[in-house]
């Protein structure tokens, strides 16, 4: 039977998952988010101006009940993580995912700015007082946002070490937003912030620029979002030279006690952190172990407590482990591709102003050796594309994914705005039936009877985002209509930049999260100098997305999510495919583990974990 750290942690039989997993989409949304990437939660209405002090706590969920509660506390606790990069910590260099010090703060050993109050899974936490800054006030007409920090921070290091203050708030988001800045973050918040500065110890000023902020901000900065900037010493990095590039210095419940690029991370906890829980583990060691045998034969040896497994990999484990438990994190994330290179947009609307002449991007190469890219001077080109598009994702059987990849944990899913076939809202005609021959026809439609050959990106480290077994039967269930798909398996980080540059060509495997059917969607569709997933819409329907960030009425909202959905499905930018709901395996020896929901679904919170004694 498989067991689930809900509200009240209770075993479910598969039948009851699928419901719970498939029924997320009513989550509640939650005034934080991120649009630099994977275009993250939204309010349903724009957030009030001022945040109130340190709300009090939720009540925290119950662990596993045993038949005789274990004296908790103390102990070592190993995760495993699929890589551990090389060390890194200036804000301006750091990139990647999990596997770097972009991670280090879902680890406890950055703060977040911003923290959400913990909830069960799958709501999110209400926005409280928990993170380094206690209060925060919108100015609107003046453009600003004023944050008090908090007083009893400290950093864990000797050199640049003493107490947090507004500087180092100030240092590490201007130097994540350089000029020529390699943070995964640093461009996206530089669409709507302008400038940080101090304006004494505990308060930090942000300048925005006029018109951009969006309604999820917080979530860009909060622990929500799937990662903010990680906030470091300015004191550290005043020592000058390299030492603030290798060491480390952070504000969290953990500090590093060493780190080696490709095996592992090692953290002891900070006791009189103002983070700090009773009773805390003593250690904390992060693992790399990136293919998914290694990370169940780990399990099952008790070389590690927990790992985020394929859920094909999921259920069988945890039958395997006397006493194991699942725990979901986050929301359920559809596995989508992106058929990149149609970089539709004129100008640089919504971004610049006034907006910029960006045609034609480097992606845009509607050959025939790319028959998914459309050009948009060309109705012809366009149609074939088009026809090309829904060729390819009429050719994946989504209820075989489901039901062999997933082990009938998930849903077939068909829109990137994430309304669910079962959803009121739900346009029968953005449903895709699998039908091979009806593929092959309008392949020879579109002038590729044979079918062609083409590379597609399936990263091999982002596995709490992306299922790589589910994406590789696709390119296997593309070669019934003669489509051979190469995977190109280059680490996220690497790739990224094509997506920054609106220079990638081949489609790629990525999700959606979003959680709630009001909140303005596209943002990683439209002219940016962020994130973006392959794709660029025409201004009259990205527009959309920015008449969402400060329309009041919630129909309107709607309706205005439904034209864009209405406009990606006729034309088959992506194919969502099957929904993935990330869920960690975790050992009997672990008592009780409360995470904090994110986009992602990474380890996070050590410092809620119980080991028992």
């Amino acid at each position: 039977m498989l067991k689930l750290n809900f509200d009240v942690p209770k075993k479910f039989g598969a039948v009851v998952i699928m419901g719970l997993l498939v029924g997320l989409l009513a989550i509640t949304a939650v005034a934080c988010g991120s649009d630099d990437e994977e275009e993250a939660a939204a309010p349903a209405a724009p957030a009030a101006d001022k945040a109130p002090a340190a709300a009090a706590k939720a009540e925290p969920t119950k662990a596993p009940p045993t038949a005789v509660p274990p004296k908790e506390g103390g102990g070592t606790l190993i995760v495993a993580n699929d890589l551990i990069g090389p060390r890194a910590f200036r804000p301006s260099v750091i990139t990647g995912g999990a596997h770097s010090a972009f991670g280090l703060q879902d680890w406890g050993m950055y703060d977040f700015l911003l923290r959400a109050d913990y909830s069960a899974p799958p709501t999110f936490g209400e926005g409280g007082g928990d993170g380094l800054a206690t209060e925060w006030t919108l100015d609107r007409p003046g453009n600003k946002i004023t944050f008090t920090i908090r007083d009893d921070a400290k950093w864990n290091c000797d050199e640049g070490g003493g107490m947090v203050d507004a500087h180092d708030i100030v240092y590490s988001f201007t130097e994540s937003m350089k000029e020529g800045t390699k943070s995964t973050r640093g461009p996206g918040l530089k669409t709507w912030m302008e400038s940080w500065e101090a304006t004494d110890d505990r308060t930090a000023v942000v300048t925005l620029v006029p018109g951009k902020l969006p309604s999820d901000w917080m979530m860009a900065i909060g622990n929500h979002g799937g990662g903010s900037i990680p906030i470091v010493s300015k004191k550290l990095a005043d020592l000058g030279g390299d030492k603030d590039l290798t060491t480390f210095c952070g504000s969290g419940p953990f500090h590093i006690t060493s780190w080696t690029s490709e095996e592992e991370v090692v953290a002891a906890p900070v006791p009189d952190n103002y983070r700090a829980k009773p009773n805390m583990i003593d250690e904390l060691r992060v693992v790399q172990i990136a293919e998914a045998n290694a990370k169940v034969a780990a399990l099952k040896t008790g070389e590690v407590h927990m790992a985020n497994l394929p859920l094909k990999f999921t259920g069988p484990t945890n039958d395997a482990i006397d006493g194991s438990w699942l725990q979901p994190v986050g929301k359920y994330q559809p596995q989508t591709v992106y058929f990149a290179g149609n970089f539709w947009a004129r100008t640089s609307y919504g971004f610049d102003d006034p907006p910029k002449e960006i045609f034609p991007r480097e992606g845009l190469k509607a050959d025939a050796d790319h028959p998914w890219i459309g050009n948009p001077d060309d109705d012809e080109s366009m149609e074939n594309a088009r026809k090309v598009r829904w060729a390819l994702s009429m050719a994946i059987d989504r209820e075989s994914l489901t039901r062999n990849v997933f082990n009938g944990l998930g849903g077939s899913t068909y829109t990137y705005t994430d309304v669910m076939p079962d959803h009121e809202r739900f346009n029968p005609e953005w449903k895709v039936e699998y039908d091979v021959e009806g593929a092959k026809k309008l392949l020879a439609e579109a002038g590729v009877p044979d079918g062609f050959s083409m590379d597609f990106w399936v990263s091999p480290d982002n596995t709490a985002a992306v299922d790589p077994e589910a994406f590789e039967a696709i390119a296997q269930m593309w070669q019934d209509i003669g489509v051979n798909a190469s995977i190109e398996k280059t680490v996220y980080a690497a790739r990224r930049p094509t997506l920054v540059a609106r220079s990638i060509d081949i489609p790629f495997a990525h999700h959606t999260f979003f959680l709630t059917i009001d909140q303005p969607k596209g943002g990683t569709l439209v002219p940016t100098g962020g994130f973006n997933h392959g794709v660029e819409l025409p201004e009259e329907i990205g527009q959309l997305r920015y008449a969402n960030e400060t329309e009041t009425d919630l129909e309107q909202r709607i309706q205005n999510n439904l034209k864009m959905q209405d406009y990606l499905s006729h034309w088959q930018l992506m194919a969502s495919t099957v929904t993935l709901q990330p869920t960690w395996t975790v050992r009997p020896e672990v008592a009780d583990w409360k995470p904090h929901q994110q986009a992602w679904g990474m380890f996070n919170s050590p410092e809620t974990v119980k080991m028992k004694k």
